[in-house]
C-alpha cells in the first residue's frame, strides 16, 4: 500500500478513517525532541483555527497533513458537510478511493442531496464496475442539478449548465448511455458539456465513440479528428480513428495511428484481433501472421488469436463444402 506507515484515526465514533503522513501522528515522538508543531496540535481551540492550519498545508502541498487538521476541525463539529467534502476530495487526489467513498457517503447521510458528492459516488461505483448503482447515482445526481437551474426543469429537455455543474457526472452517465444503446440522448448530454468543459478532446472523443456505436463512421471519425486538433497526443482518439478505418479498411492508416501508442507488433496484433471479432478471418490471418513474424518470441497472444483465426477458416470450409455438396 501506498502510504503503509500512515496510522488510522478514528474520529468520535463515527468510524471515519482518514489516513495521514507518520510524521504527523508521531506527536509523541515529537514532544519529546520539543517539537512546535506538536504542541500547536494540541494548542488548537477552535474549529476556525484548524481549517487555518489545514489551508497553510494545502498551500504547501501538504495534504496528509491537511487531512490531520480538518479532521481537528471536525471535532469542533462533525456535521460540516464542506470539510468532510474536501477530504474525500484530497483523499482521491492521494490516490486513496476507498477513503474518499467513506467520506463522501459521510456527506450524504448527513445531507443526501449533496450533488458534488453524489457525482463523486457515482463515478465511483462506474469505475468499480458496479453499473447499476452508478447509473441510479448519477441520474439522480444530473437531475438535482438540472433542478438546481431550474425548479421547473425536465431530464428530457436539459437546461445550459453553469460552473457548478458536476461535469465528470453528466459525462459519465452520458457514457452509459451510450452502452444502452441510449445514443441520442447521450449526445445531448456530451453536446452540454462543449461550452463548459476544460478537456474538449475527451468530450469529442465520447462523442465520437457515440457515433462510432451508431455505425455513423463518417461522423464519428470527424470528432475523432477534432479531438486530435485540440490534443495532438491523445491516445484514445488515436485508436478510436485507428479503428474506424479498421472497419472501413483503411489499413495503412489504422497502422500509422496505432504505431504512435504502441509497438509495430502490437498494432498488427491489435488490427488483426478486431479483425477476428468481426469476423472477416482472411484478413485477420494476415495481420496476426505479420504480428508473429515482427515479434516471434514475445508475441504469444498472436500466436493464440492466429490458431483461433485457422480454426475459424477451416470451419468456414468445411460449411462451405457441405453446401457445395447439397446443391
Amino acid at each position: 500500500m501506498k502510504y503503509s506507515n500512515r496510522k488510522n484515526l478514528l474520529v468520535f465514533g463515527l468510524f471515519f478513517i482518514c489516513i495521514f503522513m507518520f510524521s504527523a501522528c508521531s506527536t509523541t515522538d515529537k514532544t519529546n525532541e520539543g517539537d512546535s508543531t506538536s504542541s500547536s496540535d494540541s494548542a488548537i481551540k477552535s474549529k476556525e483555527q484548524a481549517i487555518m492550519l489545514a489551508e497553510q498545508e494545502v498551500k504547501s502541498n501538504n495534504l496528509d497533513q491537511a487531512i490531520f487538521y480538518y479532521i481537528q476541525a471536525l471535532e469542533f463539529d462533525n456535521e460540516d458537510v464542506d470539510i468532510l467534502y474536501t477530504i474525500g476530495d484530497m483523499q482521491n487526489t492521494l490516490d486513496s478511493p476507498e477513503l474518499a467513498a467513506r467520506a463522501f457517503k459521510h456527506v450524504l447521510t448527513i445531507k443526501p442531496n449533496h450533488i458534488a458528492a453524489l457525482a463523486q459516488m457515482g463515478i465511483y461505483h462506474l469505475e468499480h464496475k458496479n453499473m447499476d448503482k452508478a447509473k441510479k447515482t448519477l441520474e439522480r445526481t444530473v437531475k438535482l442539478d438540472q433542478l438546481r437551474l431550474d425548479k421547473n426543469a425536465s431530464i428530457k429537455h436539459f437546461i445550459t449548465l453553469d460552473n457548478q455543474s458536476p461535469i465528470l457526472a453528466y459525462n459519465a452517465l452520458a457514457v452509459l448511455s451510450d452502452l444502452d444503446s441510449r445514443h441520442d440522448y447521450a449526445r445531448k448530454i456530451f453536446n452540454l458539456l462543449i461550452p463548459i468543459s476544460d478537456d474538449l478532446s475527451l468530450i469529442y472523443t465520447n462523442i465520437g465513440f457515440s457515433y462510432y456505436l451508431s455505425h455513423h463512421y463518417i461522423l464519428a471519425e470527424s470528432y475523432y479528428k477534432k479531438a486530435l486538433d485540440i490534443n495532438s497526443d491523445y491516445e484514445r482518439a488515436k485508436l478510436n480513428l485507428g479503428l474506424i478505418y479498421v472497419r472501413t479498411g483503411q489499413y495503412s492508416k489504422s497502422i500509422q495511428l496505432f504505431k504512435q501508442v504502441m509497438t509495430t507488433a502490437e498494432a498488427y496484433n491489435d488490427i488483426g484481433y478486431f479483425l477476428l471479432l468481426d469476423g472477416r478471418y482472411q484478413e485477420a490471418e494476415y495481420f496476426l501472421q505479420n504480428a508473429i513474424d515482427l515479434s516471434p518470441t514475445y508475441f504469444e497472444k498472436g500466436h493464440i488469436n492466429l490458431e483461433n483465426v485457422k480454426i475459424y477458416l477451416r470451419e468456414s470450409e468445411v460449411s462451405a463444402d457441405a453446401s457445395t455438396s447439397l446443391n
